[in-house]
C-alpha cells in the first residue's frame, strides 16, 4: 500500500469548489499531490476552465471538439461584447457531466492537449 511506502498517511486537502483534482499533502514534505479522475468522478457541472489555444481558439472543455475561433473574430473586428456574447452561448452549451464522452472521444476532430499547445 502506498501510506506503508511512503511512511505516513496522505492528508486531504480542502479544494476549492471549481477543482478538477483532490489534493493531499504528506506530512513532514513540502507541496501536495492532485489526482484528477475526471471519467470517474465527473466534476463538469463546477469546473470553471476555458483554454486559449496556441492558434488563437479557444476550447471550453478538452472533451469537447467544439471551439471558438477567437484570432478571426478579432481580426474580423469584432466588437467585445460580441465577442463575449459568443463565449456565452458556448459556456451555456457546455455538458454537465462529460455527456457523449464516450462518442466525442471516438472523433477524429477533437484535439488533445498536446495539439492545443497544453
Amino acid at each position: 500500500m502506498l501510506e506503508e511506502q511512503l511512511g505516513a498517511p496522505l492528508e486531504r486537502l480542502d479544494d476549492c469548489p471549481t477543482s478538477t483534482s483532490k489534493n493531499y499533502t504528506l506530512p513532514g514534505f513540502k507541496g501536495s499531490i492532485g489526482f484528477i479522475s475526471s471519467m470517474s468522478d465527473h466534476f463538469c457541472g463546477g469546473c470553471n476552465r476555458v483554454r486559449i489555444t496556441a492558434d488563437g481558439n479557444l476550447k471550453i472543455c478538452l472533451f469537447d471538439n467544439r471551439e471558438i475561433n477567437l484570432k478571426r473574430m478579432i481580426d474580423e473586428g469584432q466588437t467585445n461584447t460580441e465577442i463575449i456574447e459568443e463565449i456565452r452561448t458556448h459556456m451555456r452549451l457546455k455538458k454537465w457531466s462529460h455527456g457523449g464522452v464516450g462518442a466525442i472521444l471516438e472523433r477524429d476532430d477533437n484535439r488533445s492537449m498536446i495539439k492545443i499547445g497544453g
